[in-house]
C-alpha cells in the first residue's frame, strides 16, 4: 500500500515536472494570480492576514482550473485562451478593485444587470483610476508578450503528447480538488454552524469570507447564488408571510382602535411633493464652516416644519434607485440585487398607486433619463401616470455630473406643477450634488480655504450641496409666490449619503453607532397652516415616508408595507443591514438599540437602552431583533417571490400561491 502510494506521488510529481516544462507561461500566470489575489488586499489595505495560507491554497487551485484546460489545446488557440482567461480576471480584478476603493464595499453579482448604468457616470469612474490597476493587468500583457515572441519564433513551446495531457490533467483535477477540499475542511473545523458556512445570505461578515477565498472565487460564487436563487416561493415562505401578515394585521387594528394615528387625515386633499436630493447627509444640516452656513435654506425650511434628526436611509446596492425603492413602496431595500431592475414587473402596493386609486394624479420630475435605474419600466408598476425626464428639460448650461443644474431644474417644474391637475403627487429628484461634485467655479460660492483639512471630493461635495440648497431655498420661495405651498404637503429628505466622509470632516457624530453615521440623512416635513412643527429625535428611516404621508392625506394603508407613521411616531425601527447577506447590523427604536457581531452569534452584540444608551444584557434586545428579523425576510420574500397582494384587508389575508 505504501510502495504504491509513493509510486502515485511520484507519478504526480513526474507529470507536475512535464507541465512546467511544457506549460511555463501556465506556470506563471498561476502563480501571478495568487500574487494578484494578496495584492488586492494589500492595495486596498485590506489586513492580508489571518487567512494568507487559507487564500493562497484556494487561490492556486482557482488558477489551475482557470489557465490549466490550455493544456488541451494546441500552440495559437492555447494563447488565444490564455489571454481570454487572463483578461476576464483582469477585468473583475479591476472592478471589484475601484468599487472596494470607492464605497469600501464588495461589488455583487447582481451589478452585472446594471451596467448599462455605468455608461453615463464614465466621467466619474475616471477619477478613481490608479496605476495600481496595472498590476491586475500583468496576466494579458504577459501573455500577449509571450505570443508575440513565439509567433517570431523567438522562444519556443514544447507540444505535449495525448498521453502526457491526459496525465497533467488528472493531476489538475486532484490538486483543485484538494485545494477546495482543504478550505472547506478548515471551514467545517472552525465554524460553529456548518450548514450556514456557504450560503450567502446567511454570512455575517463579508470582508472575512472574502479574505479567506480570495476576491474572484468570492464574485464567481456570488454569480452562483444569483442564478441559483429558485424563483419561485414554497410552500413554507408563503406560509411565513401569511402568518406575519396576519399578525400584522391584528397589530394594525389594535393600534387604530387606541387612536394612536391622531394625525390622520390633518392634510387631507392636499398635493403631495416630494423632493428627493441626491447625496444629502444630516452632516451638513445647520452646520457652519468657516463661519458660512452650509445650508441656510434647508436650516430655514427645518425650523418651520417637521425636522428629523435622526432619520437613515438604509440603502442596498442600488443607492438612488434604492432611496426611492423604500419610499415609495415602505418595503426593505434588498442587500444583493436592486429591486428596480431585478424585480420591475413586480406587483406592488405603491404609495403612487394608492393615491391614484384615491383621484390623485401622479407624477414624477427629474433630469436623467427614463432608462437609468430602468425607471421607464418600473414606474408603471409604482403607479406612475406620467413621468418627466431629460428630453422635457432644456439644459441652458452643463452643470454637474449629468447637466441639468438644480436651479434650472427647478425654474422649468414649478410651470409644469402649475398646470397639473390637483391634487396630484410629485416626486422632484436633484442631479446636482451627485459625485463627482464638480460645479462651474462660479457656482462656488463658499469661501473654503486651501488650508481647510478637506479632501478633495469633501471640499467639492461642500460647494455642491451649498449650491442645491439655493435651488431648492428658491424654489420653496416660488412655490409660495404661485400660491401651491398651501394646497401642499412637502416631504423634503437626502436619498443616501455622499460617500465622502464629510461627517468625519465635520466631526459630526449623531448616530447610535458610529457604521450608521453614512447613512444619516435629513428629512423635513413641510405643512403650511398645519401645526406640525419641532424637531424630532427619535431614529426613523425611508420606510416610514409611505405611511405618514398616507396618514396625512387621510388614506388607509395596504397590509404589505413595514413603515410606521412618523407624526404619531409609535413602533418605529430602524434597520441596517449588511450588503450581499442582508444580516441586521443595526437596529434602533425608540427604547432600545442593537448592534449584532461580525460572528453572527447573537450573545456577542451590543445592546443599549434608548435613549440613554445604557448597556444592556444581549437577552434583552432579543425579542426585538427575532421580530426585525423576520420583517426583513418577508419583505424580502415579497419581492424576491412577487408576493404582494392586492387584497387590502387585514383579516385572513391569504398571500397569492
Amino acid at each position: 500500500m505504501i510502495h504504491k502510494l509513493k509510486a502515485n506521488l511520484k507519478a504526480a510529481a513526474e507529470y507536475t515536472r512535464i507541465f512546467l516544462r511544457g506549460y511555463w507561461l501556465t506556470s506563471a500566470l498561476i502563480l501571478l494570480f495568487v500574487i494578484q489575489t494578496h495584492l488586492f488586499f494589500l492595495l486596498l489595505r485590506i489586513p492580508v492576514q489571518p487567512y494568507f495560507i487559507r487564500r493562497s491554497i484556494i487561490a492556486g487551485a482557482l488558477g489551475a482550473l482557470v489557465f490549466s484546460p490550455a493544456v488541451l489545446l494546441d500552440r495559437w488557440k492555447k494563447y488565444l485562451y490564455l489571454l481570454a482567461g487572463a483578461t476576464s480576471l483582469a477585468v473583475i480584478f479591476s472592478f471589484q478593485f475601484l468599487y472596494c476603493d470607492f464605497s469600501g464595499g464588495f461589488l455583487q453579482a447582481s451589478a452585472l444587470l446594471q451596467t448599462h448604468e455605468g455608461v453615463s457616470i464614465l466621467s466619474t469612474a475616471k477619477l478613481f483610476l490608479s496605476w495600481r490597476l496595472f498590476f491586475f493587468w500583468l496576466g494579458p500583457l504577459g501573455v500577449g508578450i509571450t505570443w508575440f515572441l513565439a509567433r517570431h519564433q523567438k522562444i519556443q513551446t514544447k507540444i505535449l503528447t495525448k498521453r502526457q495531457k491526459i496525465r497533467v490533467a488528472i493531476t489538475v483535477i486532484i490538486l483543485v480538488l484538494a485545494g477546495y477540499g482543504y478550505v472547506f475542511l478548515r471551514e467545517d473545523m472552525e465554524s460553529h454552524d456548518v450548514k450556514d458556512l456557504y450560503q450567502f445570505d446567511k454570512l455575517y461578515d463579508i470582508e472575512a469570507l472574502v479574505s479567506k477565498i480570495g476576491i474572484i472565487n468570492f464574485s464567481l460564487g456570488d454569480i452562483f447564488t444569483l442564478k441559483l436563487a429558485p424563483p419561485v416561493a414554497t410552500p413554507a415562505q408563503i406560509k411565513e408571510v401569511n402568518d406575519f401578515m396576519a399578525a400584522q394585521a391584528i397589530t394594525d387594528t389594535s393600534t387604530k382602535s387606541m387612536s394612536v394615528i391622531s394625525d390622520f387625515g390633518l392634510a387631507k386633499g392636499r398635493n403631495l411633493i416630494f423632493i428627493q436630493v441626491e447625496s444629502l447627509e444630516n452632516a451638513v444640516i445647520k452646520q457652519k464652516i468657516y463661519d458660512q452656513e452650509i445650508t441656510p435654506n434647508l436650516n430655514r425650511l427645518a425650523d418651520q416644519g417637521l425636522y428629523f434628526s435622526h432619520y437613515y436611509s438604509p440603502i442596498g446596492p442600488g443607492t438612488t434607485a434604492d432611496a426611492e425603492f423604500m419610499t415609495l413602496n415602505s418595503l426593505y431595500a434588498l442587500p444583493d440585487t436592486v429591486a428596480f431592475i431585478q424585480y420591475a414587473y413586480d406587483h406592488y402596493t405603491a404609495l403612487p398607486d394608492l393615491l391614484k386609486n384615491n383621484g390623485y394624479h401622479t407624477y414624477s420630475l427629474h433630469g436623467d433619463v427614463s432608462s437609468f435605474w430602468n425607471r421607464a419600466n418600473v414606474y408603471p408598476q409604482l403607479g406612475y401616470e406620467q413621468w418627466f425626464d431629460r428630453k422635457d428639460f432644456t439644459i441652458p448650461r452643463a452643470i454637474g455630473a449629468y447637466d441639468l443644474g438644480d436651479k434650472d431644474f427647478f425654474a422649468q417644474v414649478l410651470p409644469i406643477l402649475k398646470t397639473l391637475p390637483q391634487p396630484f403627487m410629485a416626486t422632484l429628484i436633484t442631479l446636482s450634488s451627485h459625485i463627482p461634485f464638480q460645479l462651474p467655479t462660479d457656482l462656488e460660492t463658499m469661501n473654503l480655504p486651501a488650508a481647510a483639512k478637506l479632501t478633495w471630493f469633501q471640499r467639492h461635495y461642500l460647494q455642491s450641496i451649498h449650491y442645491t440648497d439655493q435651488a431648492i431655498g428658491d424654489f420653496i420661495t416660488r412655490l409660495k409666490a404661485a400660491g401651491l405651498d398651501d394646497d401642499s404637503l412637502i416631504f423634503i429628505f437626502g436619498d443616501h449619503g455622499s460617500f465622502s466622509g464629510i461627517s468625519q470632516a465635520l466631526k459630526f457624530n449623531n448616530s447610535v453607532f458610529p457604521e450608521m453615521q453614512t447613512a444619516e440623512v435629513p428629512l423635513i416635513i413641510l405643512a403650511p397652516g398645519l401645526n406640525l412643527r419641532g424637531q424630532r429625535d427619535f431614529s426613523a428611516s425611508h420606510l416610514d415616508v409611505y405611511p405618514t404621508a398616507a396618514n396625512l392625506l387621510g388614506l388607509e394603508t395596504p397590509p404589505d408595507i413595514f413603515g410606521h407613521d412618523l407624526v404619531a411616531g409609535k413602533n418605529i425601527v430602524t434597520v441596517n443591514r449588511r450588503l450581499i447577506s442582508g444580516t441586521i447590523a443595526d437596529l434602533v427604536s425608540q427604547k432600545l438599540a442593537y448592534q449584532s457581531d461580525k460572528s453572527g452569534i447573537f450573545a456577542n452584540g451590543t445592546c443599549l437602552s434608548m435613549p440613554g444608551k445604557k448597556p444592556l444584557a444581549a437577552a434583552a434586545c432579543q425579542p426585538l431583533f427575532d421580530q426585525t428579523s423576520q420583517a426583513v425576510q418577508v419583505s424580502d420574500l415579497l419581492v424576491k417571490k412577487n408576493l404582494i397582494t392586492t387584497n387590502t384587508n387585514h383579516p385572513n389575508l391569504q398571500i397569492k400561491n
